[in-house]
């Protein structure tokens, strides 16, 4: 049976929320979900959820509290970025005991995110690589892919994500000052 938290953050996140809500910048939406989650945000952090990577579902859940609504919570702050080690060690856990194969293609794309929000290139391409073995039937699977590429132009060029500086008080290069005025350049 399904902790009763995970399940909460699951419903709200594939059946209460639309798509597309996930992935644009919305204030009202980020103080929503610090009101659900931000409790399970802060146990999850102090490892009081971990025993939730033991199952499919449960994994997807602490990924999400972890890479996704971490975003949400911390917006312009660099805190937004402090778990995504961790939840890349959960994810390759996950997938090294074969929840890619139990899960549905949301969920499957949910817990590969962490991958593509990493400044290692390494990641990058093995997520794509996932991607295209676990999403190519996902009715997204151009508009998913076309991000992950557009995520990857930029680790490729600057070895991190250039949109990051300000708030991980790293300084731009000319360059990534140029390709911040460009679309598709800050997610």
């Amino acid at each position: 049976m399904i902790n009763e938290r995970a399940k909460a953050i699951l419903d709200f996140c594939f059946i209460e929320t639309a798509r597309d809500q996930w992935f644009k910048k919305d204030e009202n939406f980020d103080v929503k979900l610090d009101e659900l989650f931000k409790r399970d945000y802060l146990k999850a952090v102090n490892n009081e959820y971990d025993e939730w990577q033991d199952s499919p579902e449960e994994c997807v859940a602490l990924v999400l509290l972890l890479d996704q609504l971490s975003r949400n919570f911390y917006r312009n702050n660099s805190k937004a970025f402090e778990q995504d080690y961790k939840c890349r060690l959960i994810v390759n856990e996950a997938i090294d005991r074969g929840y890619l194969e139990e899960l549905d293609k949301d969920k499957i794309h949910f817990l590969l995110l962490p991958l593509i929000h990493s400044e290692d290139l390494s990641d990058h391409i093995f997520g794509h690589k996932l991607v295209d073995t676990y999403l190519k039937d996902h009715t997204d699977y151009n508009k998913i892919k076309k991000a992950w590429d557009d995520h990857t132009i930029a680790i490729k060029k600057f070895g991190r994500y250039p949109h990051r500086n300000k708030v991980l008080g790293r300084i731009s290069t000319e360059k990534e000052n140029i390709f911040l005025n460009q679309p598709n350049s800050s997610w």
